[in-house]
């Protein structure tokens, strides 16, 4: 009898994720910004119905709810675009580490949901029968319950890589490059780089999100914020380093470090409604050097999203782009 127990737990096993594998669908909320050009009559598919919205590049849209694959995919093409311009060495290797990334989570994901799934179903059999699991049950559950923690450890590496690789193409993006000569049509005027057919971004959880997208090359790239309450609250700053330097910003009573192609959320040392100054000081062979003056207003109901990009030929200079997202009007009754 226990041979054959031995036997039929590895049968039930397959079968459970075979039936799982499809069942890795995932329930969001997002919000979308473009970081370069507005995306004009964007669109995702929903089981099937397409849904279209327009991506502006100075507020983020509306709030969309999504339910399916992991895999959220985004038709973004331009019909006015012509002549995709070649990519950099730098940009091409900065998406290849991408697609790489996203491709170890989604299949780490996949496999998480299923393992969980099957430990959960193990459990509730063994307290269904009342009784302690038997040594072969309680070896497979060992082994589900140590390789969730191997995902989970692969998940957290791959989030992180995957977040450095968005915001290095973000970076490369935002670096001012020279338009490549008889860049023209025949109406004098330069072409625009023509976009992929679409832009995805992979999910591990349900949640809220922010997906910023950036032009990298000739498609779009999609780097997904979490959202989830008390992450990016109203009244804070989000900033986001794409100068390639490390930063500090200076408050008179604190310094908050900002590694290169990295970002963090800060609040203004001050009451509402006054007026904040940060020094933004860019690391240099021996010390730190001032490159910007930020000023802002607190205000409980305001969140400002701030890009820290860098100015060509002045080594320690920043600019900064600053989206606000107001808080919505409460829903009267």
């Amino acid at each position: 009898m226990k041979a054959r127990h031995a036997l039929l737990l590895p049968l039930f096993a397959a079968c459970l994720i075979a039936q799982t594998a499809e069942k890795t669908d995932i329930s969001i909320r997002f919000r979308a910004l473009a970081f370069d050009d507005p995306i004009p009559s964007a669109s995702y598919l929903e089981g099937a119905k397409l849904h279209r919205i327009d991506i502006p590049n100075n507020a983020f849209t509306q709030q969309f709810t999504y339910k399916g694959p992991k895999t959220l995919r985004f038709v973004t093409i331009d019909e006015e675009t012509r002549n995709p311009q070649p990519l950099s060495p730098d940009m091409t290797a900065a998406i290849l580490r991408l697609r790489r990334t996203q491709a170890v989570t989604l299949q780490a994901s996949n496999e998480f949901t299923q393992t969980s799934q099957l430990l959960n179903t193990l459990n509730a059999q063994a307290t269904e029968r009342a009784s302690k699991p038997t040594s072969g049950d309680q070896a497979q559950i060992d082994a589900l319950n140590e390789r969730l923690k191997e995902l989970s450890a692969i998940l957290t590496a791959a989030t992180k890589e995957s977040e450095d690789a968005s915001l290095l193409i973000l970076r490369l993006e935002s670096t001012p490059k020279e338009p490549p000569k008889g860049a023209k049509d025949k109406g004098g005027k330069a072409t625009k780089q023509t976009s992929t057919p679409t832009a995805e971004c992979t999910f591990q959880k349900d949640g809220s999100y922010l997906l910023l997208f950036s032009s990298g090359g000739n498609g779009h790239q999609i780097l997904p914020l979490d959202d989830a309450e008390g992450i990016f609250p109203y009244g804070s700053f989000q900033f986001i380093n794409l100068t390639g330097k490390d930063i500090e910003l200076r408050y008179p009573e604190r310094k908050v470090l900002l590694k290169s192609n990295a970002r963090t959320v800060v609040k203004n040392p001050t009451i509402d409604h006054q007026y904040a100054s940060a020094e933004l000081h860019t690391k240099s062979d021996e010390a730190y050097e001032l490159g910007h003056v930020y000023r802002s207003l607190q205000q409980p109901n305001l969140r400002s999203l701030v890009f820290l990009l860098p100015i060509p030929d002045e080594p320690h200079a920043i600019r900064s782009k600053t989206i606000e997202d107001r808080r919505p009007a409460a829903a009267t009754k």
